[in-house]
């Protein structure tokens, strides 16, 4: 085929020799045009293209076909070129293309003669194409015997609108899934095929007229999936006041086209999921109840399909359940003694919903109260005279126990004082079980961890050892009921503290070279476990997800957890490189203040200690307060080997000094200034040349001493009371 710009000229002197003579003498007659056409008009779909012949009757020497004058650009639309030529007539076919956007198009040609003589005729043809969409259906996969029609005239007019010159007399389509047949004079696209896949399908219907010419009609094919009439799910709310049966709802689950098969799949693990004609029955189970306070995303995942006509697809219902219950998680300290008049930090959920007489319910004991926060009040508690245990616990309209905590009431505890022999060096904080007047530690050597536990009869004190895979990390979790340990292969163990009886924990998969070093247990209630070999990662037990917060990278971390849950000193392990970095997290407002430690590198475990509320850290020999501020010193120097260790109300501190082999107590109440000795100093046996920790009884009354000399391998624990 020859396009028009082949033809383009714009000098009326130029010819296309035709079959007419020409005069050797230059002579010739009166040039003449006449068409068969006076405006060409066409009307064709997208893609398609639309052609008509125009018959030139002429007296003149040849005959030329262009655009007018004045018209400099050809569009890319139009075309045309001669099928045939005699000394007085010519045709040239026109071809109009519809490869453009849709709209309306309009341009000219111009078709001239001339004599020699310079006799010159011509003829402007003015064209309007319209261009429209391709014929465009839509399904919905799942309809049974789709016929979508699309009327196409095939009247004398022809296929197309616009095209007088020709009468279609036959149509076929070389598509397995589109036909055309004929209905009342009209061509009509079928489609036959039900089982196309989701999308688009583009075929052609071809129109053949007398001349065998050609022409095609595009036709698009969309299928779509089928869609479901599914009600929006409001999010659900659990509280105090929610009543069994508005656990359960059902949701509609209707599909739009007949024939479509749907089936639950899978749903999250929260919910149970029954599946009928066209809704699904969801309950939650009670295993969400015993979440945190907090919104939980549910979803239920079916399957639909209809035959062949689509591969299995899936799609997910998503809504929200939030619970909102009043619940206690913790309470700090929860053992008390007879007679004492103390304040106890309450967590939990939603407190500010209690009145003091609901607290005063708990126990009579109750002195006043002072409400911190939502999720934070203090308890003025003066203690019965006896021995009692007090519970807290929430009421709800589900009848379910959670969030309970409790306190006990014990007599101050007198201790033997004298001096142990430990079979191990402790490799490890030393944790006191408050309820049960107890310590338990972790050893290591030959290549063997070690659990032990350190208790009295009133008259000695025992050391045993617990039975145990390989401690690394212990702590004390769940109101004081059990003991989490980890080991040096990740598996987990929990050992119930009033029968000592252990049970295997969830433990995490593909352990690798993870060291889980540390345990501990925060104020909400979650426990966390920190990889310490190396390269640092912190999870959340027992479900064992990475931790969301964002903990400072630090090298192999020491890590310790004040007794209350509240604060986290996070330092880097010694090592060949300083300074190296110490933080002090406060749990409460995800807060990490860094400490400054006068750029030390010895940052052994035992360098460090913390007070039950976190109100008072130590390094070496300086005093921080819980935002990581130096607020003064204890001890003359800070020597490497001197070590000193805060008492858990934050009061006092135990500063060992290494030269003179004498423990010093100071008042660290203060918020800034000088700390003032208090009592004598306590010798330290020359046995004890190292020490590892120093604890204070609760009441401040014994000072734990634990020590190691190294040259005898003699490990001892030291009982003072002061």
């Amino acid at each position: 085929m020859k396009y028009l710009q082949k033809f383009v000229f714009t000098l009326l002197s130029l010819f296309l020799v035709g079959c007419g003579g020409s005069d050797d003498d230059g002579g010739g007659g009166t040039a003449s045009i006449t068409l068969n056409v006076s405006q060409i008009t066409a009307s064709v779909y997208q893609g398609d293209i639309y052609e008509v012949d125009v018959t030139v009757n002429y007296q003149g020497e040849g005959v030329l076909v262009g655009m007018p004058k004045g018209v400099n650009e050809v569009p890319i639309w139009l075309g045309a070129d001669k099928q045939s030529i005699t000394s007085n007539q010519a045709v040239f076919r026109v071809y109009l293309h519809g490869n453009v956007d849709t709209g309306v198009y309009n341009s000219a040609l111009r078709f001239v003669t001339a004599y020699s003589n310079g006799s010159v005729a011509y003829k402007d043809v003015p064209i309007e194409l319209t261009v429209k969409e391709p014929l465009f259906f839509t399904a919905v996969a799942g309809k049974q015997n789709v016929t979508l029609e699309s009327m196409i005239s095939v009247s004398d007019s022809g296929p197309v609108e616009g095209n007088s010159t020709y009468i279609t007399y036959s149509a076929f389509s070389d598509w397995d899934w589109l036909d055309v047949e004929i209905v009342n004079n009209q061509y009509k696209a079928k489609i036959i095929k039900t089982d196309l896949s989701v999308g688009e399908h583009i075929g052609y219907i071809e129109f053949l007229d007398q001349n065998y010419r050609f022409r095609k009609v595009k036709i698009v094919y969309l299928i779509t999936e089928p869609e479901f009439n599914i009600d929006t799910v409001n999010k659900l709310t659990i509280n105090n006041e929610t009543i069994a049966s508005e656990l359960n709802m059902t949701i509609p689950v209707t599909p739009t086209s007949e024939g479509v098969i749907w089936n639950v799949i899978d749903s999250s693990s929260m919910i149970s999921v029954t599946q009928n004609l066209n809704n699904v029955d969801v309950s939650l189970e009670f295993a969400l109840l015993s979440q945190s306070n907090g919104i939980y995303q549910q979803w239920i995942e079916f399957e639909y399909q209809y035959g062949d006509l689509l591969f299995p697809k899936t799609r997910k219902i998503e809504f929200d359940v939030e619970i909102d219950f009043t619940d206690i998680q913790q309470i700090s300290p929860y053992v008390l003694y007879t007679s004492d008049e103390v304040t106890v930090r309450v967590w939990g959920n939603n407190l500010m919903s209690l009145t003091e007489e609901d607290f005063k319910a708990f126990t009579s004991t109750i002195q006043s109260v002072n409400y911190i926060s939502d999720n934070e009040v203090e308890l003025n508690i003066k203690a019965n005279t006896t021995e009692q245990e007090i519970n807290f616990v929430i009421e709800n309209s589900l009848d379910y126990l959670r969030g309970e905590a409790r306190a006990v009431v014990r007599h101050a505890p007198v201790f033997p004082v004298a001096s142990i022999n430990l079979p191990e060096n402790p490799a490890s904080k030393v944790i006191y079980d408050s309820e049960r007047e107890r310590f338990y530690f972790r050893s290591y050597s030959n290549w063997t961890n070690l659990l032990y536990e350190i208790f009295h009869d009133n008259e000695q004190w025992i050391v045993e050892q617990i039975v145990g895979e390989s401690p690394k990390g212990l702590a004390i979790i769940d109101n004081g009921t059990q003991l989490l340990t980890s080991s040096i292969s990740c598996s987990m163990t929990k050992i119930d503290l009033d029968t000592k009886v252990a049970m295997n924990a969830p433990s995490v998969e593909h352990c690798g070279h993870m060291d889980f070093g540390f345990i501990g247990q925060y104020y909400t209630g979650e426990t966390i476990i920190a990889d310490t070999n190396q390269s640092v990662s912190v999870y959340t037990y027992p479900n064992w997800e990475l931790a969301t917060v964002n903990y400072p990278n630090v090298y192999s971390p020491n890590v310790i957890l004040s007794k209350n849950g509240t604060h986290l000193i996070w330092t880097d392990s010694t090592g060949i490189s300083s300074p190296r970095n110490a933080y002090v997290y406060d749990v409460r407002n995800n807060k990490f203040n860094e400490l400054n430690t006068n750029s030390s590198y010895a940052f052994y475990l035992d360098s460090f200690s913390i007070s039950a509320t976190g109100e008072r850290v130590s390094f070496q020999n300086r005093i921080y307060n819980s935002e990581a501020i130096a607020i003064g010193s204890v001890g003359l120097n800070d020597d490497v080997w001197n070590r000193t260790f805060v008492s858990l109300d934050g009061s006092y501190a135990a500063h060992y000094d290494f030269s003179e082999r004498q423990i010093e107590v100071y008042d660290i109440q203060s918020n800034e200034g000088v700390f003032f000795k208090v009592g004598s100093p306590l010798a330290v046996s020359e046995e004890a040349v190292y020490i590892n920790e120093i604890q204070f009884s609760e009441d401040n009354r014994y000072m734990f001493v634990f020590a190691s000399n190294l040259n005898d391998e003699t490990y001892k624990m030291y009982v003072y009371e002061r």
